[in-house]
């Protein structure tokens, strides 16, 4: 395993250890832990544990629930590993703890079913949030889609930060502190044009931020939270009640990878280390091109 994540375990071990928590509870720590090292060896490049962010995190819940992890055994492993990164933040080995961007199960409830649209979903999508009159939910669920950027991405866009001439948003800050330029879509670029027209029009105070919170006294951007409730929301509308932010990414990568675009550009896109992620957990092969490419040579 990644030298400096046993390193640091055992340091944490130590910790736990002074604190007086149970022998039992640290087992089931270790164990926890275990699994989630062994499934980051395996799958990507062995990583230290401080350069892990939260899609590969919720990589591995997913895993853990095709297995047969049932909400509660999530929650637990969940609290291992939310544990042990509060622990490095304390001790200032990481910035943040990416747990935090993830959502909990509720009780008895799948941690998170992956879900790639369909090019005719989008298109519903489309249809069903311009009927719905919506246009600030249009561009949440566009910008994300066109961008494919990550939740925490999303939600901290200001406007300074977008070059419409090129249609790129600069200078986004990610996790531990990478930043990372996103690229969107001429129809994104007219609905960010719109949207910051209407809010113009109508006076409202967005304090720079692309998607702001409504909360009163606050002058940040919205919550995920929020930006979770917003996807839920649109994917009630399209019959597709699993949606969540996430799967903006899986849908984007797999369309424009399924119309001829690089694995290589894709993964760009996607800010991802290796095309090796890009292709195990975001692509989904078009099946009926596969099987109409097989039958060209059938015998």
């Amino acid at each position: 395993m990644n030298p400096e994540t046993i390193k640091l375990w055992n340091k944490y071990r130590i910790d736990m250890t002074l604190r007086e928590l149970s022998p039992k509870t640290i087992a089931a720590y270790e164990n926890d832990f275990q699994h989630f090292v062994i499934f980051i060896h395996d799958n990507f490049g062995n990583k230290s544990v401080v350069e892990i962010d939260e899609d590969e995190i919720t990589e591995f819940l997913f895993y853990c629930r095709t297995e047969g992890n049932n909400s509660r055994r999530i929650k637990r492993r969940m609290s291992s590993i939310s544990a042990f990164y509060k622990y490095l933040r304390k001790k200032r080995i990481v910035g943040e703890n990416p747990m935090e961007f993830i959502d909990r199960p509720k009780k008895d409830v799948d941690i998170m079913t992956q879900t790639y649209l369909t090019q005719e979903q989008v298109d519903l999508l489309k249809l069903k949030l311009r009927e719905h009159g919506d246009t600030e939910l249009l561009l949440y669920a566009m910008f994300s889609l066109s961008t494919m950027a990550r939740v925490n991405a999303v939600s901290s866009v200001r406007w300074e930060q977008i070059d419409f001439d090129s249609r790129i948003v600069k200078d986004v800050l990610e996790k531990e502190a990478k930043v990372v330029t996103l690229y969107f879509s001429e129809g994104v670029k007219e609905l960010l044009l719109k949207v910051k027209a209407l809010r113009e029009e109508r006076g409202a105070n967005d304090n720079g931020w692309v998607f702001y919170s409504r909360l009163e006294k606050s002058n940040g951007p919205v919550s995920n939270g929020t930006l979770n409730a917003w996807c839920k929301k649109i994917g009630q509308m399209i019959g597709v009640p699993t949606l969540h932010p996430h799967d903006w990414r899986h849908t984007m990568a797999t369309l424009l990878k399924n119309k001829g675009m690089s694995l290589e550009d894709v993964s760009a896109l996607l800010n991802h280390a290796s095309t090796d992620v890009t292709k195990k957990f975001y692509i989904r092969e078009d099946r009926s091109k596969i099987q109409a490419e097989k039958d060209r040579f059938e015998i």
